[in-house]
């Protein structure tokens, strides 16, 4: 049976608050290549006590995620886990996580107690991994602020990389222990499915009356929005349900109902993501920090409290994911209402420009129709599915009267449609101007909740100090000079800029990675800042 091992490397191994902790995932098979089961992993980040004070999931391309944390200051001084891992992964018995220890300073806390290992000489793991291959800068001293260009050569291994440039403190921590479950056997039954085309949501419905049917109901999922999500399931002799969503929205909020005239007989659930046991997880002994280092960490601490006061100069772009298409589309007609007369409710809009359409009660509920016959044809009486920016409205009371200017458009599948376990007769999909229709809606039978979407991808500020910069005046502290995730080397030298910060001193550039053929690759390198 194919297995799965998950390898995360981050940013720095000691963190202060306030600071931003960057990680890199290389998902991998029982070979080291690349795994092709899951698309989505579980990033948790674990205090001494056991408890998860930080849960993230992270989009696998290729085998391949990236993302970040920043470092909140609710979280004390003292020795944290970060572990990893896929739901396929969590059907091993034993070592089905990736952990890693890190260090978290609070400079704010009137007491420090904790462990740290300050020594300043590399591990091994710091040497080059071919002492054939150097990194090259155009330069190994530079002023502040001024540009700087690393070659990675072309005689690199072909794989998938991530470059990290930072400054050296002395602050480190280089007791890392990186459990990676690599030796996995699959003994148990699969209880927990692997995410291989997309995110799993499930969940459950449970009956008001003793006795009630639980089998075959149809469930909806909407995760509203312009770029709407909306998911049908039916659920099983124990009421249970699986949505798969195989699309790629920001927003966390989802609305779950039962689609059919007895939902108020039911209550519906959304079980919780699955997670590892942690109960053998071990964390190092606490001592104390040693006072040489408090002059390195008050400089640290200052330098950070700088660049956030300038956080809004220097914010990083999301990137958005990529509208696509809808999934009754194309077989829709659409009507722009600006393209039409306008009128005032939403009633006198279909009843004067949407044809296809017409009003009429269903279990006493205002419902919406196909109004010609020929759309009716041997179908049964239920009336269409009516979405409201993704939202499933089954009473449309609350539509009569709303405003047609909020409207900016009204889609109409005017025929059968099948959709997952569902045939539904028509669909009208109404776009709110806002896409907010959501938030004023209240339907006492819908639950409203919210679910761990995955971290959108990023591109990370970079300042670029030109001749005509703007930026002169903003101060730069960066401790941190590139972050740069998911690099791909290609069969040429790849030439990477960056500019150096207000802060002098050494400064390290670390490129990590894994190759096409399952080797781990490091290389190193430092240079000075005056």
């Amino acid at each position: 049976m194919s297995t799965e091992s998950l390898l995360v490397k981050t940013n720095a191994s000691v963190v202060l608050t306030g600071e931003t902790l960057y990680y890199q995932l290389f998902c991998l098979n029982k070979t080291n290549v690349f795994s092709d089961i899951s698309e989505i992993a579980y990033l948790e980040v674990i205090n001494d006590k056991k408890e998860s004070v930080f849960k993230n999931k992270i989009c696998l391309k290729n085998g391949i995620g990236s993302g970040d944390y920043f470092i909140p200051t609710t979280l004390t001084t003292g020795n944290y886990k970060l572990i990893a891992y896929t739901n396929w992964m969590l059907n091993n018995s034993q070592n089905n996580f990736f952990e890693k220890d890190f260090t978290v300073i609070n400079p704010f806390q009137e007491r420090i107690n904790m462990t740290i290992d300050t020594t300043s000489k590399k591990p091994d793991a710091y040497k080059n991994t071919s002492e054939n291959i150097l990194l090259s800068l155009n330069k190994e001293k530079y002023s502040k602020r001024e540009k700087a260009t690393l070659v990675l050569p072309k005689t690199l291994d072909r794989g998938n990389y991530f470059l990290n440039i930072r400054k050296i403190d002395h602050i480190h921590s280089y007791t890392d222990n990186e459990t990676i479950n690599t030796d996995i056997n699959l003994k148990q039954e699969i209880k927990i499915l692997p995410e291989t085309r997309g995110e799993i949501i499930t969940g459950y419905i449970t009956p008001k009356v003793a006795n009630s049917n639980l089998d075959s109901k149809i469930v909806t999922l909407s995760v509203p929005g312009k770029n709407f999500i909306f998911k049908t399931a039916e659920t099983d002799i124990n009421g249970k349900f699986v949505f798969l969503i195989d699309k790629q929205t920001s927003t966390s909020d989802c609305y779950v109902q039962l689609s059919g005239p007895d939902r108020e007989n039911y209550t519906i659930a959304i079980d919780k993501t699955p997670s590892p046991d942690l109960s053998n997880l071990v964390f190092s002994k606490k001592t104390s920090i040693s006072s040489k280092n408090l002059k390195a960490i008050q400089d640290r601490s200052l330098a950070t409290q700088v660049e956030n006061v300038y956080f809004s100069e220097k914010k990083d772009s999301i990137i958005e994911a990529a509208n696509t298409d809808l999934f009754f589309q194309p077989t829709e007609k659409n009507y722009n209402l600006d393209d039409f007369e306008r009128f005032r409710t939403f009633k006198e809009t279909i009843i004067e420009i949407v044809t296809e359409l017409n009003f009429k009660d269903y279990n006493q509920v205002p419902s919406l129709y196909l109004s010609d016959s020929k759309y009716n044809i041997i179908q049964s009486t239920e009336p269409c599915l009516v979405l409201v920016d993704g939202l499933q409205i089954q009473d449309i009371s609350a539509l009569l009267n709303y405003n047609a200017y909020q409207i900016q458009n009204i889609s109409v599948v005017d025929r059968l449609y099948c959709y997952g376990p569902k045939i539904y007769n028509g669909i009208v999909s109404i776009t709110t101007k806002n896409s907010d229709f959501a938030t004023i809606y209240t339907d006492k039978h819908i639950l409203k909740t919210t679910i761990l979407r995955p971290e959108p991808a990023k591109v990370y500020f970079e300042p670029k100090y030109e001749a005509s910069s703007t930026r002169s005046r903003v101060p730069d502290y960066r401790y941190q000079l590139l972050w740069k995730p998911n690099i791909v080397l290609k069969n040429s030298d790849m030439m990477i800029s960056f500019y150096t910060s207000d802060i002098s001193g050494d400064y390290e550039i670390i490129l990590e990675g894994v190759t096409e053929t399952g080797n781990y690759a490091h290389f190193y390198k430092i240079f000075k800042t005056e």
